[in-house]
């Protein structure tokens, strides 16, 4: 029996142990879970800010299928978060899920970037605009600085993990890598410890997590290892996840339907814009830059910058500075700055079309393969290669961390404020929305 269908009867038999009588999640739980994550979520931050909730509050994911959720996240082009989101939405509840996570994800920053836009546009530069950039990007350093704590401890537990993460900084900090060349080259790395651990099983404790033998517990597979050690880095969690009850749609009937639904919509997508040329302008580029731009969404800025810029001039160099500054004290992914630019050119319905276009392809991408991703994740080595992908994107996010850090925490004001915000998040049972919302008055009253 191979390593595959060791993972499927093992899940086969878990599945047995489960209640029947427990329903799926629902798509309004699904709705205002996302929302309130939205409303939290800055830049990077949001990474740990989904996994609170979904491993912590919910419990609808443990850390290991939240960590391959990232993984995915950060393999397809744009937006890591919306990737993400896309993917946890889509394992709870298919294509209904992943439209309604990513939804009420994107809400709140496209209905304020909205707002922001009109302003802007219509009564020019805002001096209050400066001050909370100020304030909340000395906040979002604190945040991101707990979020990568937080995603070192659960996807950094080996020690071959601990060599990616150091590498995944190395490459970008001092040899300035694209995201492709690191994940080709951890990728394969994962790939040939694989191989080296099957031909020389001494090598397999290089793989294996450390935890107090005190923690160590028993399973229904059994009682955990007496040296305190987990194979794999894989730790055992202590409830049975809702992303574990829900079927994984790979019949080809159910991907066929898929593939027809995501084809239906882009149809619908390009009809609605093609009503106007500046829209199909608009959209036509926003996808082949959401299609095929990979690393994060900040790779993305210098080509929308030439689109919309340089090639179209919907936008002079200072719009779009303004509209890249609004984008920043936002909640959600930088690329909302689409949200400004297609007001700019089309009013609502241009915002609504920057939005949808700017998102959808690797939305589309993620819910096509997330089930075969999920289903091959099951396996022990491949959740292995996995791990060690994850691992060293966590370390590049040191690499953000620093440089946000350099260009944000410049006085003993920004200093305190990334402090305060760190420290009341780990250490004070506060959601993160009243920790933005208070660091967005503090701004206003300090840096006004």
């Amino acid at each position: 029996m191979n390593e595959f269908e060791v993972a499927i009867s093992m899940d086969d038999a878990q599945k047995q142990l489960m209640p029947d009588d427990i329903p799926p999640v629902k798509l309004r739980h699904i709705a205002q879970t996302f929302l309130g994550i939205g409303l939290a979520s800055f830049s990077l931050a949001a990474l740990g800010e989904a996994k609170n909730w979904m491993t912590k509050k919910r419990k609808w994911f443990t850390d290991d299928e939240y960590m391959q959720g990232l993984g995915l996240a950060q393999l397809l082009p744009g937006a890591p978060t919306v990737n993400l989101t896309s993917y946890l939405g889509f394992r709870l509840r298919g294509l209904p899920g992943a439209a309604a996570a990513t939804f009420f994800f994107l809400i709140p920053c496209f209905l304020l970037m909205l707002l922001l836009s009109h302003c802007y546009l219509r009564y020019g530069a805002m001096p209050v605009v400066s001050g909370l950039f100020r304030g909340l990007g000395a906040l979002v350093v604190g945040l991101v600085f707990n979020t990568i704590l937080n995603l070192w401890r659960s996807g950094v537990r080996t020690i071959f993990n601990r060599v990616t993460a150091i590498a995944g900084f190395a490459m970008v900090f001092w040899f300035k890598m694209g995201i492709m060349n690191i994940l080709l080259i951890t990728g394969g790395a994962g790939l040939i410890m694989v191989l080296l651990t099957r031909r020389f099983t001494g090598l397999s404790r290089l793989t294996e997590t450390w935890t107090s033998p005190t923690k160590s517990r028993t399973t229904s597979a059994g009682p955990a290892r007496a040296n305190g050690k987990q194979t794999h880095g894989s730790v055992e969690p202590d409830y049975v996840s809702s992303c574990s009850r829900v079927d994984l749609p790979l019949h080809w009937r159910k991907m066929t339907l898929l593939i027809f639904w995501l084809a239906l919509i882009l149809a619908v997508d390009l009809a609605l814009i093609h009503m106007r040329p500046e829209l199909m302008q608009m959209g036509g580029s926003f996808l082949r830059i959401g299609a095929l731009t990979f690393g994060s969404g900040y790779a993305m800025l210098p080509f929308i910058q030439d689109s919309v810029v340089t090639q179209f001039g919907w936008l002079t160099n200072r719009e779009f500075a303004a509209a890249l500054a609004l984008s920043l004290i936002t909640p959600g992914p930088v690329t909302i700055i689409g949200a400004f630019i297609g007001y700019k050119v089309a009013g609502l319905a241009g915002a609504a079309a920057g939005m949808v276009n700017m998102y959808f392809p690797a939305w589309a991408m993620t819910t096509l393969v997330a089930g075969p991703y999920a289903k091959a994740g099951r396996a022990v080595h491949v959740k292995q290669v996995i791990s060690g992908i994850v691992a060293a994107f966590i370390g590049t996010l040191v690499v953000v961390l620093l440089r946000l850090s350099a260009d944000t925490l410049v006085d003993l004001p920004t200093i305190a404020m990334a402090g305060g915000a760190f420290m009341v998040q780990r250490f004070v049972k506060i959601d993160t929305v009243w920790i933005v919302f208070g660091g967005a008055l503090i701004s206003m009253a300090i840096f006004h």
